[in-house]
């Protein structure tokens, strides 16, 4: 007992940056241990990691039908410093944004989470969980998906804690740069008005500065629109990815919709492709972006082997390209069937099946939130807002590519790990018969 009372002091004792120094050299010793010996110069990509390859000059307007900006542009800058280093040089890069993301983790943990043990066991897990450092040798924006949403829960805890000018058009200009880098992050914005407009109701005092907050959002409204139309002008499609047309047609094709689409060739070319692989049809009927694949590809570092799904893409013979028109129409026609809408629904019932703990989860956490509401009155408006972004995930995920849900979620992982916290230290509260209210608002 004397042990135990003795940690707990020296637990206490110590301040924030003393905790968190020695949580950061834990990680460090762990990737150190785990990328230099378990798997020295590991080197992780697929066909989609091709993509990301595209040349794009936003203030130019060269822009990809495909891919948004950001991730491309980092590819770039590396490209620039050193081709031959390229590889090295970007996993370094995402090794040290994913390292230095444990700092804001750690203090948005203190403020969501609260209790002090876990709030260390949390921000240890987000350091060592092997899901998220193995993204770090991957050529993907996912890795960089952990550090954006981690210093978006930081703005918003900050923002929460003390609303100021800055931090309320943060809150609403930072989600541009995360829809920039995955477009998945179009849901934050929705959020984000939606915390925006609550709190305008019910906190006046509050109003002048959430004036900035919605500037933020009306910023970061326009980066998007105006995006769209860059591809509108240069690629011929108001969109900001094009990537959900392939995705569709993946899952009309997979479901057996696409026998109702009202166009005989298309038909027939789902029919002799889709048992060779879901995206086969895709990228047959889609031919314009095989075209840009095959361009994208000669960029790629050619000292990596390719993968046998890159070698799959790049031998697909060329065919001839549909208009985007004609694709649309033939998606749309076997979407507004009865066998497609059995099918979505059937999907979302596997998703719910499949991540059936994290909706318990949700579940139990959205009742305390209630709740606590209609006892004291108070919203908890960190854990509502991760509930909210995580459900929008969720929703997006549902038309996203048939074997990407795990990848599809990565962005809402830090949102995730923060409920599951947050209801432990609630859960553990109850049980020792203390008080919760602290925890939970």
């Amino acid at each position: 007992m004397k042990k135990n009372n003795w940690f707990q002091n020296k637990i206490s004792q110590n301040n924030d940056y003393i905790l968190l120094g020695g949580i950061l050299f834990l990680c460090l010793l762990y990737r150190l241990f785990y990328f230099c010996f378990l798997h020295p110069n590991m080197v992780l990509y697929n066909s989609d990691s091709v993509s990301y390859f595209a040349p794009v000059d936003v203030f130019r307007g060269v822009v990809d039908l495909y891919r948004t900006p950001l991730y491309p542009y980092i590819i770039s800058f590396f490209e620039y410093i050193s081709k031959d280093n390229l590889v090295q040089n970007l996993i370094i890069f995402q090794q040290i944004i994913s390292f230095l993301s444990i700092i804001p983790f750690y203090f948005v943990s203190r403020s969501i989470v609260k209790n002090k043990y876990l709030v260390i066991i949390t921000t240890l897990f987000y350091g060592l969980w092997h899901p998220i450092i193995i993204q770090n040798v991957h050529i993907n924006p996912e890795s960089l998906c952990f550090a954006g949403s981690t210093l978006m829960l930081f703005i918003l805890v900050k923002y929460l804690e003390k609303p100021k000018k800055l931090t309320a058009i943060s809150l609403g200009i930072f989600p541009f740069f995360l829809i920039m880098l995955k477009p998945t992050y179009l849901i934050l914005m929705f959020v984000v008005l939606l915390l925006m407009l609550f709190r305008f109701i019910i906190f006046r005092e509050e109003r002048k500065i959430l004036y900035w907050g919605l500037f933020g959002l009306i910023i970061s409204s326009s980066g998007v629109l105006g995006y769209c139309e860059m591809n509108n002008r240069n690629n011929g499609q108001f969109v900001l990815s094009n990537i959900s047309l392939n995705n569709s047609i993946a899952h009309i094709s997979y479901s057996g919709a696409y026998k109702y689409g009202s166009d005989e060739k298309l038909i027939a070319i789902v029919d002799a492709t889709r048992h060779l692989g879901y995206y086969t049809a895709p990228f047959v009927i889609n031919n314009d972006v095989l075209d840009k694949y095959k361009k994208y590809y000669k960029r790629f570092p050619q000292y990596l082997p390719p993968t046998d799904d890159m070698i799959f893409c790049t031998n697909i013979p060329e065919r001839e390209n549909y208009s985007p028109e004609r694709i649309k129409k033939f998606v749309r026609n076997s979407q507004l069937t009865e066998v497609y809408c059995k099918y979505m629904l059937g999907r979302v019932m596997d998703i719910i099946f499949a991540y059936g703990n994290i909706f318990i989860l949700f579940v139990l956490q959205s009742a305390i939130i209630i709740g606590a509401f209609v006892k004291y009155k108070k919203i908890a408006w960190a854990q509502a807002f991760c509930i909210l972004f995580v459900l929008g995930q969720f929703a997006s995920i549902t038309i996203g590519g048939l074997d990407d849900i795990d990848r599809c979620l990565i962005s809402a992982y830090p949102f995730i790990i923060q409920i599951a916290a947050s209801f432990l230290a609630i859960l553990i509260s109850f049980l020792k018969k203390e008080k919760i209210v602290e925890l939970i608002l």
